[in-house]
């Protein structure tokens, strides 16, 4: 086996010479390793260019996808900006209406959580220092606590018109204008002579003179809590008109000459209740008017504003 040889015959077709090679079995397997060799660079060298090429086209790609990312942070941290300084501007017009309807201003510790939230962190784009991961987190931070911020705003509109409405209320239940149009003061609140009895005794109301039958308002919106009709002559207040506006606060119209309203009715500022007369202990047409707050009588001067 070792002397066999194998022989290789070439001859060329426009010649007629013929030739012979002859190769024993360890130049064949020399020349067989040294192909194989080749074909293996050839093989290392492919696989290497290939690698290298599809390395530098994920990284081109990855870089054009970070950059389009980088592209999308920032404009997203603009927009972030923008919804910031509006949520600023609505917390400042939160804080001036809420001074208007008479209630107690935000902490601005308990702006910056919002409802149930944490104080957002501070965006900072340096991308060369922090992954795009870690500012995409940020910028989702700040979303968040912007959206509890204005969940607490909506909230406090809520609240801030539920009190300017009970404040509306409150203001028409105010007594705050005079009972009858025109008529002059004969009596003021306070002590005076009483012509009944030439003492000086205290005076609980004001008193208008003016015609028989004028007409008397209602000072504020409220309920009629007594409409009286019957009476004594020359003993208290006559015919008379209790109106209950709220806020533990009441006025009476006495010495009537007419009652034109009923217990339990509903009645607005300006509505004609009754008629001016001279009922009761009343030296003549006139109308004894009270004010009274928890009860008790206080100047009707300090509620009249027309």
């Amino acid at each position: 086996m070792r002397n066999k040889q194998v022989k290789l015959l070439y001859f060329s077709f426009g010649g007629t010479e013929l030739k012979e090679i002859s190769l024993g079995w360890k130049r064949i397997v020399g020349l067989a390793a040294v192909c194989v060799s080749v074909i293996l660079l050839l093989i290392s060298f492919t696989i290497g260019f290939f690698s290298e090429f599809i390395s530098d086209w994920q990284m081109t790609h990855q870089n054009r996808n970070n950059s389009r990312l980088q592209n999308m942070l920032t404009e997203m941290n603009k927009k972030v900006q923008l919804i910031e300084s509006k949520m600023q501007t609505v917390e400042k017009q939160d804080d001036d209406l809420r001074i208007f309807v008479d209630l107690p201003t935000i902490n601005s510790d308990v702006k910056k959580l919002g409802v149930g939230g944490q104080a957002a962190a501070a965006i900072d784009l340096a991308y060369g220092s922090d992954s795009m991961n870690e500012h995409a987190f940020k910028i989702k931070t700040v979303l968040d606590n912007l959206s509890q911020r204005a969940e607490l705003a909506v909230e406090s509109r809520q609240e801030i018109m539920r009190q300017y409405y009970d404040n509306l209320r409150k203001l028409k239940q105010t007594p705050s204008i005079r009972p009858i149009g025109g008529g002059r003061v004969t009596d003021k609140f306070g002590y005076r002579l009483d012509p009944f009895i030439d003492r000086f005794a205290h005076h609980d109301g004001v008193d208008f003179s003016a015609p028989r039958g004028t007409d008397v308002y209602a000072v504020a919106d409220g309920k009629v809590a007594e409409a009286v009709t019957r009476y004594r002559p020359n003993h208290d207040y006559g015919k008379f008109v209790i109106i209950d506006h709220g806020f533990g606060r009441k006025t009476r119209y006495a010495h009537l000459d007419a009652v034109l309203v009923k217990e339990g009715q509903t009645v607005t500022r300006y509505t004609v209740i009754g008629k001016v007369g001279d009922t009761g202990r009343s030296t003549g047409p006139h109308l004894h008017y009270e004010v009274l707050v928890d009860n008790r009588p206080v100047d009707p001067f300090n509620y009249i504003m027309d």
